[in-house]
């Protein structure tokens, strides 16, 4: 790997995050291994230092970057904010839970993201240490870190599946002025506005597939002989597979399954963070303060691929096919686009860390080109 490409992103990087040049550079050669391997195993990424070193020295110069390192995730959302080129919202959040086996041992990643345009943007997450759902604690904590530094008016909404509800955790939303659409399981008790209680699936049992429905006036989850949640509304329609999907949302029902239909972007991320892109599985580490750096550097490399995508499809629309879908997402246009031009290197490559980070993305014609205004 150049050593000009790695201090040409170090350069961009040095502003926003606090880290010594040693550190930083470390950093930087995962971010550019990762893109160009496509592969976060070690052993493949100690080979791209821009160094005579032997690539034993630099396998255990990476293992010291993940054993003394401290990333400040603050930082890194404001970065991953930056490069994605999304302003100061509100924004459109989704919560989720990835998880996989190594051997014997569970990984287990609480995240939360950014929906945009087909996609979900990485911006905080948790490694939980242990398998199994979350607890409230540990999302009360991620959405505290997000008001923390971004503030609780930059959510427009934030969407999360059925795993994601409980008493507690909807009154901590309520309490702090965050819109939910929480999709809801529609065996759940419910106590409507005049005192009645019945299970959801009752208010919605005679919906024909696709139809809709909504209840505006306020309910709350529960029972009369358990705790009840804040007050909700609802809204349900009954997919194609006759299954009925119901969310509880404090918002306006009438759009909230339309913003629901986007946790899907979600998913999409996890997919281009695994086996459709970064290949987060190949990893051997199990620690979960070490996988969350990891994680970090994937959260940049991902966010620098998606944003040069973007930029491309503005210039050269991507192609859909006769069964209506892209030939190509975003994410991987624009990682095939990046690698592309770090693999060429020479000066278009160098150019292209500053050309990002300003709003610039490269030529979607290759580096031969070179970056022009955006």
């Amino acid at each position: 790997m150049r050593r000009d490409i790695i201090a040409a992103l170090r350069h961009c990087l040095d502003k926003h995050l606090s880290m010594r040049k040693s550190r930083l550079e470390s950093f930087c050669v995962l971010v550019v291994g990762v893109l160009l391997s496509r592969t976060v195993n070690l052993s493949h990424l100690a080979g791209m230092f821009p160094t005579r070193a032997e690539i034993a020295s630099n396998y255990r110069r990476l293992q010291r970057f993940f054993e003394q390192v401290e990333l400040d995730s603050d930082q890194l959302a404001r970065v991953v904010v930056r490069i994605a080129r999304i302003g100061s919202g509100p924004w459109l959040l989704a919560l989720d839970r990835t998880s996989w086996k190594f051997g014997r041992r569970d990984v287990n990643v609480l995240m939360l993201a950014i929906v945009h345009n087909g996609i979900a943007i990485p911006l905080m997450w948790d490694v939980l240490d242990r398998a199994g759902n979350s607890t409230t604690a540990h999302r009360e904590a991620l959405l505290s870190r997000f008001c923390n530094v971004f503030g609780a008016e930059a959510v427009a909404g934030l969407i999360a599946d059925r795993e994601f509800v409980g008493t507690a955790w909807m009154a901590f939303l309520v309490e702090n002025n965050i819109p939910f659409i929480l999709r809801i399981k529609d065996a759940f008790q419910i106590r409507l506005a005049d005192g009645r209680c019945c299970p959801v699936v009752s208010l919605f049992r005679k919906l024909a597939i696709g139809g809709r429905r909504y209840v505006r006036e306020d309910c709350r989850l529960g029972s009369r002989g358990s705790a009840l949640g804040p007050p909700v509304k609802l809204a349900a329609i009954r997919l194609a597979s006759k299954e009925l999907l119901v969310v509880a949302t404090n918002t306006d029902p009438g759009i909230a399954l339309a913003n629901y239909r986007r946790r899907w972007e979600i998913e999409t991320l996890f997919a281009a963070s695994k086996t459709r892109g970064l290949n987060l599985e190949d990893t051997h580490i199990t620690n979960p303060e070490r996988i969350a750096k990891l994680i970090a550097v994937l959260a940049v490399a991902f966010t620098f691929a998606h944003t040069t995508g973007e930029w491309s499809a503005r210039h050269r629309p991507i192609i859909i096919k006769t069964h209506k879908r892209k030939a190509k997402s975003i994410f991987r246009v624009g990682f095939d686009l990046l690698r592309k031009i770090l693999i060429q290197g020479g000066r278009e490559a160098v150019q292209c860390w500053n050309a990002i980070m300003t709003g610039q993305p490269p030529n979607p014609q290759g580096p031969r080109a070179g970056p022009h205004p955006a």
